[in-house]
């Protein structure tokens, strides 16, 4: 990675897990001016088409975060990565000598799974290049909510009826694992809000961690018949917010918990 551009940019490299490396930066001025060189005319268009000036800053530093993990896993410069989206609406990006666009919702074996999400004062990015479908979620600890109501309302019962049974402050910190994890979940496997509230369940006794947490759904397993059991989800508290990733991974790689990818299948 360009350590020197994000160190510049105020960017950390999350340890979450090694086979989906996450990169977080401040969403401010100074980040999206040392980010903003790296970025092609398309991210600046894609940037343009945002209402409001926070949200272009935004975009641009979501990009800029991509190009960077994505320059490290391709081993190309960042200015010259190449960023597209499958007809299925799956982000991806891609080394320049890559020219084959995927045709599924999977990458092509030349470009790496890639989510980018941001809330007020942090953006994120993930990248996978041994996920076929990735997802990345933030909110602020402090967010603003009902988790009773919507757990009520979207969550699963068993999930609804274990949250609202712990305590404050634990319940909230509960809560917006949860969320995080429902919303990385959806983001991967194009799933939208609030469907992906009462389609996955997690075991919410665990308590908050800055270190990186591995979570498991309940008996209630993402709806996907073609990879029914391949998904890895994590969580971690980062300054004053708690970010998820959610990353489904061929049937041909078996992930160790190390890290360590195994074929399992040619």
């Amino acid at each position: 990675m360009d350590d020197a551009r994000a160190q510049h940019a105020g960017a950390a490299l999350l340890p979450i897990h090694p086979a989906a490396p996450l990169l977080a930066a401040p969403d401010t001025a100074a980040t999206d001016e040392a980010l903003s060189p790296l970025l092609g005319a398309a991210d600046h268009r894609r940037a343009s088409l945002r209402r409001h000036p926070e949200a272009r800053r935004r975009t641009r530093i979501g990009r800029g975060l991509v190009r960077l993990l994505a320059a490290d896993l391709l081993g190309a410069p960042a200015g010259e990565i190449v960023t597209g989206a499958t007809p299925a609406g799956a982000p991806y990006a891609r080394a320049p000598a890559e020219s084959r666009r995927p045709e599924s919702r999977t990458p092509s074996p030349g470009a790496v799974a890639v989510s980018v999400t941001h809330t007020r004062g942090l953006v994120a990015a993930a990248a996978s290049a041994e996920a076929s479908r990735l997802g990345v979620d933030v909110e602020r600890l402090d967010r603003r909510t009902r988790p009773e109501a919507i757990a009520r309302r979207h969550f699963l019962p068993s999930e609804a009826r274990a949250l609202l049974a712990l305590p404050e402050p634990a319940r909230r910190a509960a809560f917006l694992r949860a969320w995080t994890l429902k919303e990385a979940w959806g983001k991967a496997a194009g799933v939208a809000v609030p469907r992906a509230l009462s389609r996955i369940a997690f075991d919410l006794a665990s308590p908050p961690s800055s270190e990186p947490t591995e979570h498991h759904p309940l008996d209630e397993r993402p709806s996907d018949p073609d990879l029914p059991s391949l998904w890895r989800f994590w969580t971690t508290i980062h300054t004053s917010f708690t970010l998820a990733v959610a990353a489904c991974f061929p049937p041909a790689t078996t992930v160790s918990a190390a890290g360590i990818f195994t074929r399992t299948t040619r």
